[in-house]
Parts: structure tokens; sequence; C-alpha cells
């Protein structure tokens, strides 16, 4: 749909009927008195027939100005210099330029409605010099002015409170709903994870001469619950934020199994990364590590972080020397990539990095590299 022109858009007050209607009683009584003396103004009736249109236009102009507000004050404005050319008195001030001039100010932004009224309001005031009531007809469209800009800084100021207040209950039922998400997973989740902590820390104590693997599995299992515990915790904004990226990076490496030797390489730069950036880093790690353990054979596995000169940029790389696990029966290919794999690529992309996930090229195993930038 196309946009109603500016001299055309109405002013929202139309809807309200009944300024219309004190608008066209106005417009009657102002037009009446417009032209000529006192005792004989000019009207349809009689009078000559410019005059007679000048009437009808200035009743136009007045009844209209909340319609078509621009093309009220140019059509009053054209009246009035008519009137003024033709050397009948004007007894009224004008008020077919100075109404309107209300409602363009409140309707328009202030240079928008000075550069469509300027023309009008000037010739009208320059067809009135040197004649009585010059002073107070520039008084008159002055306060019109006035009015309608302060009446527009009103309804501005009206707005914005109107949409503070929106945004403030629209902010409050989201956190709400966050809130109710958050206990709901917590509840779900950490029941779960509870009762599976529980039944490894009992097993661990029915075996007390038990084989030592096994009581460093159940010991293993009991940590890492605890862990994801705290970190499901966290994620739902329960308690404070993570810790550093570092000290997180070596918390996951220590819960690797035994038989997964892991090696950390860390830039001094790894402690000036923001919340968002530490994050996503962990998780990249995190998710990477946890493939490595579930798809493949590996042995080792290496964790290097490094920055570029400046630290303008961090590389993250993540590779392990195991194979791919064989599958018992041949699967059908997936129609959208790994969910784990999606995850990280989302993470990344959100941060302006780049993510790529595939065999190592200089050694066998996997690799998994991240670019971000760092600022």
């Amino acid at each position: 749909m196309r946009s109603i022109p500016a001299w055309w858009r109405a002013d929202r007050t139309v809807a309200r009927g009944w300024w219309v209607v004190l608008d066209v009683v106005v417009a009657w009584a102002s037009a009446g008195i417009a032209i000529g003396g006192a005792g004989s103004p000019a009207s349809l009736g009689h009078g000559p027939v410019p005059e007679r249109v000048a009437v009808v236009v200035w009743f136009a102009s007045l009844a209209g100005r909340r319609v078509a507000p621009v093309g009220a004050l140019w059509a009053g404005a054209a009246a009035t210099v008519a009137v003024v050319a033709a050397g009948e008195p004007v007894t009224n001030l004008s008020l077919a330029s100075a109404l309107p001039l209300v409602v363009l100010a409140r309707t328009r932004p202030p240079a928008a409605a000075a550069a469509l009224a300027a023309v009008p309001v000037a010739t009208v005031l320059i067809a009135l010099a040197g004649r009585p009531g010059f002073a107070l007809a520039c008084t008159v469209h002055a306060a019109s002015a006035a009015v309608g800009l302060a009446t527009r800084l009103r309804l501005q100021r009206a707005e914005q409170r109107r949409r503070a207040a929106a945004e403030l209950r629209a902010e409050q039922l989201l956190a709400d709903e966050r809130s109710r998400m958050a206990r709901e997973l917590h509840d779900a989740v950490g029941h779960a994870v509870t009762v599976m902590v529980t039944h490894a820390g009992a097993a661990r104590l029915c075996l007390p001469d038990g084989p030592p693997d096994v009581r460093t599995a159940l010991e293993r299992i009991e940590r890492v619950g605890r862990d994801a515990m705290t970190d499901l915790d966290r994620v739902l904004g329960l308690l404070q934020p993570a810790p550093p990226l570092a000290q997180a990076l070596r918390a996951l490496l220590a819960d690797l199994p035994p038989h997964l030797s892991p090696t950390l390489q860390l830039p001094a730069e790894v402690d000036h990364l923001t919340t968002e950036q530490s994050e996503t880093v962990r998780r990249i790690v995190q998710e990477s590590l946890t493939n490595t353990l579930k798809h493949s054979t590996a042995t080792a596995t290496t964790v290097r972080l490094t920055t570029t000169p400046h630290a303008t940029r961090l590389t993250v790389t993540v590779t392990d020397n195991g194979s791919p696990v064989p599958q018992p029966a041949p699967r059908p290919a997936p129609r959208t990539p790994p969910r784990g794999l999606a995850s990280m690529r989302h993470r990344v992309t959100a941060l302006g990095g780049t993510l790529t996930a595939g065999p190592d090229p200089d050694a066998e195993g996997w690799r998994v590299e991240v670019q971000l930038p760092c600022r």
C-alpha cells in the first residue's frame, strides 16, 4: 500500500467527531465576519464573486484543518491574500491560516512543519503588513505554532511513557516465563542427575574393597554429576557466573576418562575475553571432547588456544588421534548435521566467527577449529 502524502495525512483527533463539529462551528462564525465591514459582511448571498469564493475557501480551510492541515493552511492563506489584494478589510486576523498551523505543528516534525508552513504564513504576514492589527496577527500565528509544538511534545512524552510501560510489562512477562521454564527444567533434570549421583555414591560405598578402577569410575561419575548440576544452575541463572575460562577448561580435561590423555595450551590473553566469548569457547571444547569420547577410539586429545598479535583474533583447536568407531550396521545419511555440530556452529556464528570440523589433514584423527574475533 502506498503511503499517504504528507499534505493529506489527517490529524488523529479526526476520529473524535466532536472536534470536527467544533471546527465547523468556528469556521461558520469566522467566515461570516471575515470580509467587509462589520455592518455588511460578504457572504454567499451578496458581495463580489471573488469575495464569495473566498468565504467558501475560508470556511473549508477551517472546517477541514484536521483532515488535511497542510492543504487547509495553504487554502486559507490564499483566500486571505486574495481578499487583501482586492482591497477589502480582514476583520478576524486571518484565522484561516493561524488555526491550521496549530494542527500542522502538532502532527509533523518541527523541521517538516516549518518547511510546509513557511511560504503561506510569510505570504499572509507580508500581505497584512501596514494594516491595522498586523502586530496582533504576528502574535496569533506565533502563538499557534507554539501551541502546536507544545502539544506535540506533550503527546510524544505520553507516548514514550506508554511504550516504556508496555516494554516493562513485556519484560516482566518474559522474566516470569523464563523463571517458570527454569524451575521446570531444574526440577526435571536436577532430579534425574541427583538420583544418578546418589546411586553412584551408594555403589562406591558398597564396594570398599572393590577393584580400584571401578571405584575411580564411580567417583568420577559423582564428580561429573555434581559439576553438571552446578552448570545447570548457572545456566538457569540460579547461581553466580561461570569460573574463569582457564579454570573451566582444566576442570573439563580433569574429568576425562583415564584412557584419554589430554593436553591444554593456553595464551596469557585468555583472561581478557568477554563472558560470552569465554562461554562459547568452553562449550566448543566441551562438545568436541564429548564427540571424541562417543565417536572415536582416540587415546590423546589436545586443546590449543592461540591469539594473533595484539590479541585481535582467537583460534581454538581441538584435535585427537582416534579413528571413527565402527558402526554395527550402515545408517542412512542424516538430512541435517548432528545437533552438537549445529549448536557449535550457531554459537560461533553469533559472535562473528567461523568453525571447521573434519579429519585432521596433518595427522590421523579429528580436528575442530574455531576462529573468533576478540573484540
